[in-house]
């Protein structure tokens, strides 16, 4: 192996990723196991979680993957997967707080339990699950904290009925910033991926509907809208997000640290204008 490529070897590190059996987090998890990290992917759904593992196992040729369970809006659930993740795998090396929540309604239309769940999955959990890693990471002297962040949570997509949605992931972003100044002498690393229109599980549901509600010409038609919001001028794959992954959680992006990194097909770099449509749609969440 040559030097650049042993930049890339995970072998002997350990992993979690919330979310990491479907969609984005599928290949956030295949990429750090083609590296050779042991992985532990959480989810809420049993048989999604299985499923996706098995998946993975016939796909990957390097590291381990064990799974648990986990309801990110019950802290007694959230202290209970690190926990069994700290004792399964002799503590986290790599943590990604992959999984999320949306929602699409006006401010004042969102009730306040659907405002404290938002925040709680999106925001809380993961602050929650990095006060649990963060002492064995600095114990090593090397970790790495990634999240999934969104376009919506800066100020170029900001899009109506995402108001909540993106202010949880804004405060993501801040939190990332402040855990990259807090530990960044100990050898952890912070940042968070801000991802722009991807063809995801969500996706396709949301299309699906629009197809069986509005017909084809509707779906193709927000698919080519969407689209072209990026300055690639298409939807990004899943699998696009597996090189990025595996430079931020080795030691190639060791002097990458505090930063909210695009990989939005070039959403943020569009200028384009939003006027309210006829009949709003609201999209998944970029």
């Amino acid at each position: 192996m040559s030097d650049a490529f042993r930049k890339f070897d995970l072998t002997g590190k350990t992993a979690l990723v919330t979310g990491g059996a479907t969609g984005i987090g599928y290949y956030m998890t295949r990429g750090l196991m083609s590296s050779g990290a042991t992985v532990m992917v959480a989810a809420r759904r049993e048989d999604v979680l299985q499923q996706g593992a098995a998946k993975l196992r016939s796909e990957s040729k390097a590291g381990d993957i064990l799974c648990h369970s986990v309801d990110l809006s019950q802290r007694d659930s959230i202290k209970a997967l690190s926990e069994h993740a700290i004792k399964a795998m002799g503590g986290v090396d790599i943590f990604i707080g992959n999984a999320g929540q949306d929602i699409f309604e006006k401010v004042e239309a969102i009730s306040d339990d659907v405002i404290d769940r938002l925040f709680q999955v999106n925001t809380s959990a993961n602050i929650e699950l990095v006060r649990a890693f963060l002492p064995g990471m600095r114990k090593k002297r090397w970790g790495r904290i990634i999240f999934s962040s969104a376009g919506a949570s800066l100020a170029a997509p900001a899009q109506d009925g995402m108001g909540i949605y993106s202010a949880s992931k804004a405060a993501l972003n801040s939190f990332t910033r402040t855990i990259a100044t807090e530990a960044g002498h100990d050898g952890v690393t912070a940042n968070a991926l801000i991802l722009g229109g991807y063809l995801t599980p969500m996706m396709a549901e949301h299309l699906a509907l629009l197809e069986q509600t509005k017909g084809p010409a509707a779906a193709k038609g927000f698919t080519d809208s969407f689209a072209s919001m990026m300055a690639l001028g298409r939807m990004g794959r899943c699998d696009e997000v597996e090189g990025v992954i595996q430079m931020l959680a080795s030691n190639a992006g060791s002097y990458i640290s505090g930063t909210c990194m695009a990989i939005d097909g070039g959403l943020g770099a569009m200028l384009r204008p939003n006027p309210p449509p006829a009949e709003p749609v609201y999209p998944p969440p970029f």
